[in-house]
């Protein structure tokens, strides 16, 4: 239950996922029975979520007291979101978090260069994904995506009016789906996957609500997925055939394979690599993992002097933390932030780390890089993007808690375009292997640029799907 709760209170659901709270529900089956009676959806989940509320407030509020990460925008979330005045037809772009803001940029692109008589605006569910989409759509609405109460998503519907929603990937909460449905608005899913556990959860909601069933099968829906296994799952649910489409997925479309000169050489020069440097990145990193990175670097340093280490934790509230351990390992810590105000004076000693403390940079920040660990891998929460170096042709490593990317694993170890190391003396041992093999550096770094140009074109896919619509409802 406390992942429902930590949605009413803005803290990211763990996992995260919007279903995770149905392992529970078979009992509500059970208490149904088989005959799959219908009632209405939203006094059901209302009671939940605020049941829920109260068995998970107070380690809920410890958080907010003690996190910005989990207060932020909680008035948004609640629906108190700016009124859009536009008289033009608006669609609401969601993607939950930072992937997923990323993943939609390409086709935000293309719908506002194709229909600018059309606005668009977009919602995420993080603050990381908020900070990324503000940089990123400057010009364009950005909002907290409202927690999933029948009242809360009817108001917050009402004052942005969409004409249409698309969702990147799967952010399906049941009141907010069947709010849509009542509003007659058709929605848009692409990127679309479903795990076998979403699936489960899907099929035993639509058995206990008729609401949620109708809303899901809404004959307006389209549901684009990324491949043929999601698509018989969409299939199996009930949503008739001709609803979905096999497009693939987008975010290979949005991973850069190029860094302009410019903007990398002003990165080396604030961070004063030189051109003989050897830059190991650990990007993403997960609690734990700073500690296995700072004891690698340490080994390798010891033989290779020339070697710099840049950290990029997953989450940046940590930084004060990683900054003592940095300290307390015998190195000394160089947060982004104050090396841009100029306020530090470069030692020149291979005793500093590089910490970033800013969202939004890592992209530009793995070009300068010779290896690239990617972290939540090493310690079990699933892992992290690693296709983003692997576009930049850059040799990466990863442990083997990858089961949230374990479509982009397989196809980079298919290719041997990336190495999989099981503990901290095989990431030591594969750094030092490539430090002494630069060449095999470069070949496993091009066969990853290859596996991420290979995998291009699902955004045109989708819009071709989105330009029939978006043309019906114009004309």
């Amino acid at each position: 239950m406390l992942n429902l709760f930590q949605h009413l209170l803005s803290v990211p659901p763990l996992p995260a996922s919007p279903t995770s709270f149905w392992r529970e529900s078979d009992l509500i089956v059970a208490s149904r029975g088989a005959t799959g009676d219908k009632f209405r959806m939203p006094i059901i989940f209302d009671s939940i979520y605020l049941a829920a509320s109260v068995v998970g407030a107070p380690y809920t509020l410890f958080k907010m007291l003690t996190s910005e990460r989990h207060r932020s925008g909680l008035y948004q979330r609640f629906g108190m979101v700016s009124e859009r005045t536009s008289k033009k037809p608006g669609i609401w772009i969601h993607g939950a978090s930072v992937g997923e803001v990323i993943t939609a940029k390409s086709i935000i692109e293309k719908i506002d260069q194709e229909f600018p008589e059309w606005e668009t605006f977009i919602s995420t569910s993080t603050n990381t994904g908020y900070s990324v989409a503000k940089q990123n759509f400057s010009d364009k609405p950005v909002f907290y995506f409202p927690v999933d109460l029948s009242w809360i998503t009817k108001k917050v519907l009402r004052r942005v009016k969409p004409s249409c929603i698309l969702l990147i990937e799967l952010e399906i909460w049941p009141n907010f789906l069947v709010s849509v449905y009542e509003k007659n608005i058709p929605l848009i899913i692409v990127n679309g996957r479903i795990s076998n556990k979403s699936f489960k959860t899907y099929q035993i909601i639509s058995r206990i609500s008729e609401a949620f069933y109708n809303s899901l099968t809404n004959k307006m829906n389209i549901y684009c997925a990324r491949t043929e296994l999601d698509a018989q799952r969409f299939c199996s649910l009930g949503i008739p055939s001709e609803q979905v489409f096999v497009t693939g997925t987008m975010k290979y479309d949005n991973i850069p394979t190029h860094i302009d000169e410019n903007s990398k050489n002003e990165l080396a020069n604030l961070f004063h690599i030189k051109d003989n440097d050897l830059v190991l990145i650990g990007g993403s990193t997960h609690e734990g993992e700073e500690e296995i990175l700072l004891r690698v670097f340490e080994r390798l340093n010891k033989t290779y002097s020339n070697l710099r280490l840049i950290i990029a934790p997953r989450h940046i509230e940590r930084t004060r933390d990683i900054s003592r351990l940095i300290e307390k390992m015998g190195f000394v810590p160089l947060l982004k932030t104050e090396i841009e105000k100029s306020v530090y004076k470069w030692r020149n000693t291979n005793k500093e780390v590089i910490l970033i403390d800013t969202v939004g940079d890592l992209g530009k920040i793995y070009s300068l890089s010779n290896f690239v660990f990617v972290g939540k891998s090493l310690v079990p929460f699933g892992g992290q993007n690693m296709m983003e170096p692997a576009g930049l042709g850059k040799p990466v490593f990863f442990g083997p808690h990858v089961f949230n990317f374990k479509e982009e694993v397989d196809l980079l170890l298919r290719n041997e375009a990336a190495r999989l190391v099981e503990t901290e003396d095989e990431l030591w041992g594969s750094i030092e292997f490539f430090i002494k093999n630069p060449e095999a550096a470069k070949e496993m770094g091009l066969r990853a640029q290859e596996v991420v140009n290979g995998k291009r074109g699902a955004t045109e896919r989708n819009m071709e799907i989105i330009r029939k619509i978006l043309e019906s409802k114009s004309s």
